[in-house]
């Protein structure tokens, strides 16, 4: 742009030289006269009219401006007041009508009864060695006995029954008196093998006494066995009350 500047004024200022000085001098080296005249005139220059230059600025940049945003104050909740709960007043119920049982039910708790009839003769158990079976020798247990009447009439017909545990196993046998062989224990009699092995126990057997009917007619009554060879068969009998 400065450029374009200079080069208009060095054009105007030629023009203005060659206005002002052009028609006062004669040269004669190119009319081929010898003495040039130089006639002096007078010219009134009339003024020409002067280009102006505006020189055009240039456009400046301009920083933009950022305004800041300042936001506005963040609106905060108004804090909602909370009810306290109700104080509900305790409510006693009064009943109106009272039940008053007549009768009052009171439960018996009652034994197991049985229809004692016969009850361990005097002096029984006894505990002896085996004597009916010496061929066995220790090698046998067992229980034997009689059932006598009040009167100590020997009594057939009747059931006796051994249950329990004996030497680890389940026990539940039955036998019936006046039939044992050769009457070794006498009349009206029964006998019970219990092993082959004298052994100790105690409240671990039972025996109990039933009429021709099945109904018991004694309570269950333990019995205890020895490992002695001397104790390896129990005597016990039974009298009708």
């Amino acid at each position: 742009m400065v450029k374009r500047f200079f080069l208009m004024m060095i054009l105007l200022a030629g023009t203005a030289f060659t206005v002002l000085f052009g028609e006062a001098f004669d040269f004669s080296i190119f009319t081929g006269e010898s003495t040039a005249t130089a006639a002096m005139t007078t010219q009134v220059v009339q003024p020409t009219a002067t280009i102006q230059y505006t020189a055009t600025a240039l456009p400046t940049v301009t920083e933009e401006i950022t305004d800041t945003v300042t936001p506005e104050d963040t609106l905060t909740p108004e804090e909602t007041e909370t009810p306290l709960p109700t104080e509900t007043p305790a409510y006693t119920a009064t009943p109106t009508n009272t039940f008053t049982p007549t009768n009052t039910f009171t439960p018996v708790v009652t034994e197991e009864l049985f229809n004692e009839l016969f009850k361990v003769q005097a002096g029984s158990p006894v505990y002896l060695t085996n004597f009916v079976h010496p061929e066995a020798g220790c090698n046998w247990q067992g229980v034997a006995g009689q059932v006598f009447s009040s009167t100590g009439l020997p009594l057939v017909g009747y059931v006796a029954r051994i249950s329990g545990i004996y030497n680890g196993n389940q026990v539940n046998m039955l036998g019936l008196t006046g039939l044992v062989e050769n009457v070794p224990y006498g009349p009206g009699s029964f006998e019970f093998v219990l092993g082959s092995q004298a052994l100790d126990s105690t409240d671990l057997l039972y025996i109990q006494l039933f009429d021709s009917n099945g109904l018991e007619v004694t309570a269950p009554v333990a019995i205890e066995t020895y490992a002695s060879c001397s104790q390896n068969l129990e005597i016990i009998n039974f009298v009708a009350k």
